[in-house]
């Protein structure tokens, strides 16, 4: 199978994601700021998940471009990897308008750690699928799964805490930041390897 077509399917369910995540709001009622005031917590929320999304993206699709053709595993950890994407607006939704609560909160960041994981499978299965040796050594050495993974740990362990819970979401902005700039170790090995 070609690249293409779990591109093109990637492309569109991460594209109705997006789309479902900002119906998480209703239409304000009353015309003033207070009313907009109401929606805050929901609207931080929902800038997370677009920024999360957004960068999930970007960096799948660097990650495609390594990949020279499709293979049932790479197939099924990509299905995965969306499987987790999916759960992004109600998980937004809940935590946005619970107004930062435990539990909603405790789920947005396990969300958040799952997709990660789901997403250093997709990674790892492209690798093995291609036998990319520079590309696995490179991977392998870099702290940049780690350090996300650590993060998401980190938040979710605020997420417990009523005093600190707002630090979780602090963490997983910072962590998003690591990712915004698409990976470029692929491309760059990926470059290399067709010299």
């Amino acid at each position: 199978m070609s690249k293409g077509r779990l591109e093109a399917f990637s492309d569109g369910v991460l594209a109705i994601i997006i789309t479902i995540v900002i119906l998480m709001f209703d239409i304000p009622e009353g015309n003033d700021l207070n009313a907009l005031k109401e929606m805050l917590p929901l609207f931080i929320v929902y800038l997370v998940s677009f920024v999360m999304i957004g960068m999930n993206w970007a960096n799948h699709h660097h990650m495609l471009q390594v990949t020279e053709k499709v293979n049932g595993k790479i197939i099924w950890a990509n299905h995965l990897y969306l499987f987790t994407m999916s759960f992004y607006p109600i998980a937004t939704g809940w935590a946005g308008k619970s107004n930062f609560a435990a539990l909603p909160t405790i789920m947005y960041v396990v969300i958040n750690l799952v997709e990660s994981l789901s997403y250093i499978l997709l990674e790892r299965t492209i690798i093995s699928s291609h036998d990319y040796v520079k590309l696995k050594n490179e991977v392998n050495g870099s702290k940049k799964e780690a350090l996300t993974i650590g993060l998401e740990l980190a938040a979710l362990v605020c997420a417990f805490f009523k005093p600190v819970r707002w630090a979780a979401y602090v963490l997983l902005v910072v962590m998003s930041a690591i990712w915004v700039i698409p990976d470029i170790r692929m491309s760059r090995v990926y470059d290399e390897s067709r010299k």
